[in-house]
């Protein structure tokens, strides 16, 4: 079992940070922050790190994609999605995110930009998960702050 952390202490003690625990069929992801948006970037950087670091890799493409889901949760698959999609069929890997909520026209949709590198300037340190099969996915706002947990079979 593998855990990946970002920041220190609690949830409760700090703005944003995530962590991922590698078990031998899934990974457990965790992320928390003071807005829906960082959490959602947060949850990326938790994926991607369980199973490559980046190091100082840099990134040298950037995919752009809105999403109008019907739910936070379905927003949080269908994001996540794109993130492993990216992997499998264009070999890139995503090395920073960045989520916006639109205004006025397109209210109510999330601009996501994925930075990325070529799988081959990352070190690999696990099996990236094949095809998102998630379960268990909580995300919503409580007490505050924005959480979400889900578990990806690999």
């Amino acid at each position: 079992m593998r855990v990946t952390l970002s920041g220190a202490g609690t949830a409760q003690r700090m703005g944003r940070g995530h962590r991922a625990v590698s078990r031998v069929a899934d990974v457990v992801v965790e992320a928390w922050a003071d807005g829906r948006e960082e959490c959602l970037a947060e949850v990326v950087q938790a994926l991607v790190e369980s199973c490559a670091r980046a190091g100082d890799a840099v990134p040298d493409a950037c995919v752009m994609f809105a999403l109008a889901e019907e739910t936070d949760e379905a927003l949080l698959t269908a994001v996540l999605d794109e993130v492993i999609r990216q992997i499998e069929a264009n070999g890139r890997v995503t090395v920073d995110v960045s989520v916006d909520e639109r205004t006025g026209a397109t209210r109510g949709q999330v601009e996501v930009r994925l930075a990325t590198v070529p799988v081959e300037a990352v070190e690999r340190v696990a099996t990236a998960p094949a095809a998102l099969a998630v379960h268990g996915v909580r995300f919503g706002c409580e007490d505050g702050v924005w959480r979400a947990r889900l578990h990806l079979a690999l």
